[in-house]
């Protein structure tokens, strides 16, 4: 919920003020929100007849870390004097080891690198691989691609960066239109989730409701006493 409250504040408030004064407007910065993201998940390690597979079991929501961020950037102003002597390599390093670290458990990344493997016997034991034939995952992964290769393009060309939201948007419709390639049970394989079992349950099958939270603790403390 958090998190979703950050992006109300952005939508809501940050981007009309910044529409209204003529200020540049702020955009999300991917690569590190993901690395932010991912250290604040706990994972666990699930045995598998084929090995270990991390799997996320909760996301700590906390406003410390991004408080802390914004003020090391605020002092990065003052700094500027010093800051100039790094090496502008050492900048791009970071920056390309956090855009690496943050492919981790990225279902697209993670068949795009079974292009490398010619011996199908070593491909890793996904799930979709065990149930798919290989040519259905290397079609919707080349699908995907190219989704990918358009959106890079249309960024990368000034001319054409304008259309890059629609074509964002459009992505839905896309994958809408994917129900003409493919089954719904491939589908199902290809886009389930990371805590998801084989059988396409969720590991936490009891999920708290939100809206009633406190009627629920209520709850469980009368059942405590009697």
């Amino acid at each position: 919920p958090g998190y979703h409250l950050d992006l109300f504040v952005r939508g809501a408030l940050t981007l009309p003020v910044c529409a209204v004064l003529g200020l540049p407007l702020s955009v999300a910065s991917t690569v590190p929100s993901i690395a932010h993201v991912i250290s604040l998940t706990t994972y666990e390690v699930k045995q598998l007849p084929e090995g270990e597979r991390k799997v996320p079991t909760k996301v700590v929501e906390q406003r410390a870390t991004n408080f802390l961020i914004h003020v090391l950037i605020g002092c990065a102003l003052f700094l500027a004097p010093v800051l100039k002597f790094l090496p502008q390599a050492v900048l791009q390093g970071v920056f390309f080891y956090m855009g690496i670290a943050s492919l981790t458990g990225n279902n697209l990344f993670d068949r795009l690198f079974l292009w490398l493997i010619w011996d199908s016997a070593k491909y890793p034991q996904y799930h979709y691989i065990r149930k798919l034939p290989i040519s259905r995952v290397h079609l919707y992964t080349f699908v995907q691609l190219i989704c990918l290769a358009i959106l890079y393009g249309l960024k990368a060309i000034k001319e054409t960066s304008v259309v890059f939201p629609f074509f964002m948007a459009s992505l839905a419709i896309i994958r809408k239109g994917l129900r003409w390639m493919f089954t719904e049970e491939e589908l199902r394989l290809l886009d389930s989730l990371p805590d998801e079992d084989d059988d396409g349950e969720v590991l936490s099958s009891e999920k708290p409701d939100l809206m009633n939270l406190e009627k629920q603790k209520e709850g469980d403390k009368s059942e405590v006493e009697i």
